[in-house]
């Protein structure tokens, strides 16, 4: 007999189980392309809303990441209650989606038109409309206090006891003159004035850390919060042009400055401490802090007294403010005539020295360069101010 052939092996139970596999593999693919589609990193279901109250629904909407927007329709429900919204609840949207909400309310207002008016006078028209005013200050080029924008926009229709949003000038700002000035001193006069100090270093005759030029030029307005820049000198002025060789004789050789000793001036009052610092060649700068001891006396001085300096050096002066002070501010009268500044001054209610010192210009012989303290700051009232006027 011929011998049997092997068993063919049955193929289909591996056949049936490709196929599972395969259907498997389809039905995972589609599960995770739905999920992704619908439940993507950047998207975030819309919660259900209709029926809450208006404040606990635009909460609910801002915890999701959604940016609501109401509109008021009469209705005889509850004042406050959210009608309808759109998109609806459950709706996939991108995070950052605007969501309307239609608010009931028992009676509309339109909002009037209040840009352009004084913000006491807007709040009055609003109220008379049956709604209420919010009021923030920004920087703009309007007068102080007067509305510049507001929101919802004039004309629209809410509901009555609606909030309008009022955004109101805090005024243009007056640059103050700050040529001649220590660096230091010409930030914080403009910082006061609400303006930012933008320093450049630029080459000079003039001592070193002195203001040269600044733009915008003094007493422009401009809006608060705008950038003011400052040429300060290095001391050192550029060099001609040209590219041979210079020789410098001995006597063009720079001299060393001039050491000089800081008198000790702590404990007496702060116009006599100014003074006997400008005599002895130094530049005194006035700071008043808090103290028990009376108005006026000095408790304190960087460098301490006995120190070598260089001539021309700053003092920094820590002065009373007294134990119960009234503080006013210091009027800004660098670039006035002494008269002038005198005449303001003692009208704020300040006492005046003047003491004479060589201006860096010309052009400011008989004008204040230079007040302590500055210009701008606050001061208790009935101080000394000095003034430092150009003379030679």
């Amino acid at each position: 007999m011929p011998p049997r052939r092997p068993p063919v092996p049955e193929i289909w139970p591996w056949l049936l189980l490709f196929l599972l596999l395969v259907i498997g593999g389809l039905l995972a693919a589609y599960f995770l392309t739905r999920d992704h589609k619908h439940h993507g990193a950047g998207s975030v279901a819309v919660p259900a809303v209709v029926g809450m109250k208006q404040d606990a629904a635009v909460r609910r909407l801002n915890e999701r990441g959604l940016v609501p927007v109401t509109t008021a329709k009469v209705s005889k429900s509850p004042a406050g209650t959210v009608l309808a919204q759109d998109p609806g609840g459950g709706t996939d949207v991108a995070r950052h989606s605007r969501v309307t909400l239609s608010i009931a309310a028992l009676s509309l207002a339109q909002v009037p038109d209040v840009v352009g008016s004084k913000t006491s006078a807007a709040i009055a028209r609003l109220r008379a409309a049956g709604l209420t005013g919010q009021v923030t200050t920004i920087s703009a080029q309007a007068a102080a206090d007067v509305v510049v924008a507001q929101s919802p926009a004039a004309g629209a229709k809410v509901a009555k006891s609606s909030t309008v949003s009022l955004k109101a000038s805090k005024g243009p700002a007056t640059v103050p003159d700050v040529r001649g000035q220590l660096a230091a001193d010409a930030k914080g006069a403009l910082r006061t004035a609400g303006l930012v100090p933008v320093e450049f270093r630029v080459p000079g005759t003039q001592p070193k850390g002195t203001v040269t030029a600044q733009k915008p030029l003094p007493n422009k307005n401009v809006p608060r919060g705008s950038k003011v820049r400052i040429n300060v000198s290095t001391g050192s002025a550029g060099s001609g042009g040209g590219t041979g060789s210079t020789t410098t004789s001995a006597s063009q050789t720079p001299q060393a400055p001039q050491k000089v000793t800081v008198p000790n001036v702590v404990g007496i009052q702060q116009s006599a401490a100014q003074r006997r610092l400008h005599d002895g060649g130094l530049r005194p700068r006035v700071k008043y802090v808090p103290s028990t001891r009376p108005v006026g006396v000095v408790t304190g001085q960087n460098p301490g007294g006995g120190t070598k300096v260089k001539n021309g050096s700053t003092v920094l002066l820590a002065v009373s403010r007294g134990p119960s002070p009234t503080l006013i501010v210091v009027p800004y009268v660098a670039g006035k005539t002494q008269q002038a500044a005198t005449t303001t001054l003692q009208n704020a209610g300040f006492k005046v020295q003047v003491l004479t010192v060589k201006p860096a210009n010309p052009s400011q012989s008989g004008k204040v360069v230079d007040e302590q303290p500055a210009g701008s700051t606050r001061a208790p009232e009935g101080s000394t101010v000095t003034i430092y006027v150009g003379s030679g």
